[in-house]
């Protein structure tokens, strides 16, 4: 299978390499920037090998201490900066801060470099949307999308709630107020032993898609009815013993994917499969050498390999994901040859069927076009040996097509944060009152944020 699809992709690739070359046969050069090398090993392996009349400059700034972000505020924020040669063509947005560049006239419409409505039709409505400007102007495109599902473990849930497949685990996890039954049914069938998840704040990431609208409605802050629902639920878990009292990252929160400690749940996206579950399954996991049998039988003898199963959970959703943008005032003076060396760039990574279908084999990575997952799915699925043989793209699959991403603003990290430091810990904790709560957040929100209104 990866053959063929190598020989399909390398073929498509042949065939438009030079489609937009310069009259002049000159090199056109892109600068891309990122806050990882992850594009840049991505372009480097699949696409500059066909394309010999690019030259890409990349150039990685981290995202620690907001070094990336003051870079790309101190040069677009600039008009003549802006165009400099320093200046990228090309960069990308994660989750945090994509809403804010999207909202702001420094990135540009993806149509002006050639994009149309049918190429962009493919791609799963939650990454578009979160890729789009509250007119509804698509600025940004992703190469993978980021559902969220409930990831547990096996055994656990056999052995006190005698479940044994994913769909009777569903059925247990359907909707919050079940969820919480079957915390509370965990503690009596392990007399404490076994906790739902490691802290209340666990669910946060899913349960504010259960929303109806995100937090700024109308230039007003919203504080939808489910966050007060929320707010009980944790309350609950906390108060009647249903966690392990921690946090998310925390070494208690590694230790249940270890199964030092009986934790059976966990709220995860698609790279929290890949890159924070799967390595943290056993003390020791070989990194170079994931698929070894040496490690993978260390894994399952020794940890929670192949004990691991993934279901819809209470409510479809999305956590995380990268975005490819442009630079709107390069945009603006760049010619045809090299507006449609960007298009094609962008379309490659972010929409192509052939391409997304091969990267999916070797990576295992959810990507970002409905269309390639329908391929994937058509074609086998992914059996995961880590999930006891689960097809992870079919479940994610559904999580992609129901999240909503229209509940993303630009002020979500900020609001984010203060709802938890000002709400959730005090409340949860039986420190204050709801209602003082809510005051003081609104105040610490007003003062944040002097572009909405706080009623």
């Amino acid at each position: 299978m990866k053959k063929v699809l190598s020989l399909v992709l390398a073929l498509a690739l042949l065939l438009g390499c030079m489609s937009f070359a310069s009259a002049e046969g000159e090199k056109i050069k892109l600068v891309v920037w990122s806050f990882t090398n992850e594009l840049q090993g991505m372009i480097e392996k699949y696409y500059l090998p066909n394309h010999p009349e690019l030259e890409i400059e990349f150039q990685i700034y981290p995202t620690d201490g907001n070094a990336y972000t003051t870079k790309v505020d101190n040069l677009l924020g600039v008009a003549d900066a802006a165009v400099s040669a320093e200046a990228p063509d090309i960069f990308t947005l994660e989750a945090a801060f994509v809403k804010h560049y999207v909202e702001s006239d420094w990135t540009g419409d993806l149509k002006t470099i050639g994009f149309t409505d049918e190429e962009l039709s493919v791609a799963f409505p939650v990454m578009a949307q979160i890729g789009q400007n509250a007119a509804g102007v698509q600025k940004g495109l992703s190469w993978q999308s980021t559902p969220g599902v409930l990831m547990y473990r096996a055994s656990l849930a056999e052995k006190y709630l005698g479940v044994k497949t994913p769909e009777e685990m569903q059925e247990k996890v359907k909707d919050w107020d079940t969820f919480l039954e079957t915390a509370e049914e965990l503690k009596t069938a392990s007399e404490g032993a076994c906790k739902m998840v490691t802290g209340s704040g666990d669910i946060w990431n899913a349960y504010q898609y259960q929303r109806a609208q995100g937090w700024v409605v109308d230039g007003k802050l919203n504080i939808d009815d489910e966050l007060l629902d929320f707010e009980e639920l944790c309350k609950t878990l906390e108060q009647d013993d249903l966690t392990q009292k921690g946090n998310a990252w925390s070494e208690i929160w590694f230790a249940g994917m270890k199964g030092a400690n009986e934790t059976l749940c966990y709220f995860l996206p698609t790279w929290g499969l890949h890159y924070t579950l799967k390595p943290n399954c056993v003390e020791g996991w070989d990194a170079e050498n994931p698929d070894s049998e040496a490690n993978i039988k260390n894994a399952t003898e020794n940890g929670t390999y192949g004990d691991w199963r993934i279901t819809d959970g209470p409510v479809a959703y999305s956590w995380g994901g990268t975005w490819m943008g442009i630079n709107a005032a390069k945009a603006a003076v760049a010619d045809d040859a090299k507006k449609a060396a960007m298009h094609d760039l962008i379309k490659f990574f972010t929409l192509d069927d052939d391409f997304l279908t091969q990267y999916a084999a070797d990576s295992g990575d959810f990507v970002g076009s409905a269309k390639a997952v329908e391929t994937i799915l058509a074609n086998g699925g992914t059996p995961n040996p880590f999930l006891g043989g689960q097809d992870h793209y079919a479940i994610f699959a559904k999580a992609a097509a129901l999240a909503n991403g229209s509940l993303m603003s630009e002020y979500d990290d900020t609001i984010n944060g203060l709802w938890n430091d000002y709400v959730t810990t005090p409340y949860t904790k039986g420190e204050k009152d709801l209602d003082t709560c809510l005051a003081e957040f609104k105040a610490a929100v007003a003062a944040a944020i002097t572009t909405i209104t706080v009623e």
